[in-house]
């Protein structure tokens, strides 16, 4: 590689990125400034902090009825009060406007979405606005006995045909992992018109306090533990769909990075190592990239992408049942 530094660049969504870190929809993107912010740090993309369904719908209508409330996103209700109701489309389409402004990176605008109804049509707005790309946040908590698997999986693949029907821009959905077949879903999801999947989202927990009686919220920033299971899908799913994989939750430094890539993800989306680290974080992970790049005399991402994955790997079965049996039988 004589001299030269490797080459950090990549696609994600049909878009042209410096690297593959990827600021994700959080506080950390909520205004113009701190999307600025995260580019002057080094960030490859960001995608805007996520606008809720119940946001857009209450500018055109009520909120849903206490008969839907339990399809509701754990966090909507307290969000939508401390954010604001009437403002929030017209502020959200502004932000779009100031970020792309503010930056040459890409923009990615983001929708928390539990149904396909119409708040859909808000999709042509974003793309208006200037933003590269949608990622869509859908997360149908299945907690309803009365509703099949299949008419909850449904929900996600007509949330994907409405907005498509909307818009040109390329269109990823941010999925959790509540599946009866995971590989089946992320598969046809993948064939159904998604540029890209983002695997896994982290979703609000609820924890108890047992002196006060009352319900108290989970701790919400990831640990680099939680990084194994969107590792495994990554290598499971990479060559298997034809769209872009991004890994999400757990990746907090640049050796984390590395093991995403290796397993076939296009991009990683951070955000708890920046709220523990501060945004400096994205630039020593891009650096530990590219030393182990070097090391290793890798020039570009391409060389070395999915190199572990199950289909390319020596050992596929590592990724399945076998190595918990080994693991299994070692504790003692």
């Amino acid at each position: 590689m004589a001299n030269a530094k490797p080459d950090l660049s990549t696609r994600y969504l049909g878009l042209e990125l410096r690297n593959p870190i990827v600021v994700a929809s959080s506080g950390l993107t909520q205004t113009a400034e701190k999307v600025s912010a995260c580019a002057a740090a080094g960030a490859g993309a960001v995608v805007l902090k996520s606008l809720f369904e119940e946001q857009i719908t209450a500018q055109v209508g009520a909120l849903v009825d206490a008969s839907e409330a339990h399809y509701w996103h754990a966090e909507a209700a307290e969000y939508i009060q401390s954010y604001g109701r009437q403002n929030a489309v017209s502020e959200y389409l502004a932000l779009i406007r100031e970020a792309k402004a503010a930056t040459d990176i890409p923009v990615i605008a983001s929708v928390h979405c539990v149904s396909a109804e119409q708040w859909t049509t808000f999709a042509r707005q974003i793309e208006q606005a200037g933003a590269d790309a949608l990622e869509l946040n859908v997360f149908v908590m299945p907690s309803d006995r009365r509703r099949s698997a299949r008419e909850t999986e449904q929900v996600y693949f007509d949330i994907l045909a409405r907005v498509r029907e909307q818009v040109s821009l390329p269109v990823a959905l941010k999925i959790g992992f509540f599946f009866s077949n995971l590989s089946q879903m992320i598969y046809r999801l993948g064939q159904s018109g998604a540029s890209g999947l983002v695997l896994f989202n982290r979703f609000f927990q609820p924890d108890i306090d047992i002196d006060k009686f009352e319900l108290l919220p989970a701790p919400y920033l990831s640990t680099p533990e939680e990084s194994h299971l969107p590792l495994r899908w990554i290598a499971l799913m990479s060559g298997e769909v034809t769209c872009d994989l991004a890994a999400t939750t757990g990746i907090h430094d640049g050796a984390a990075v590395v093991k995403q890539l290796l397993a076939g993800a296009q991009v990683v989306q951070v955000a708890s190592t920046l709220y523990k680290h501060g945004l400096e974080r994205i630039g020593a992970m891009r650096d530990e990239l590219a030393a182990w790049m070097e090391r290793y005399d890798f020039a570009r991402l391409d060389d070395f992408r999915g190199r572990l994955s199950q289909r390319s790997a020596e050992d596929p079965a590592a990724y399945e049942r076998v190595q918990f049996m080994k693991l299994s039988v070692g504790i003692e």
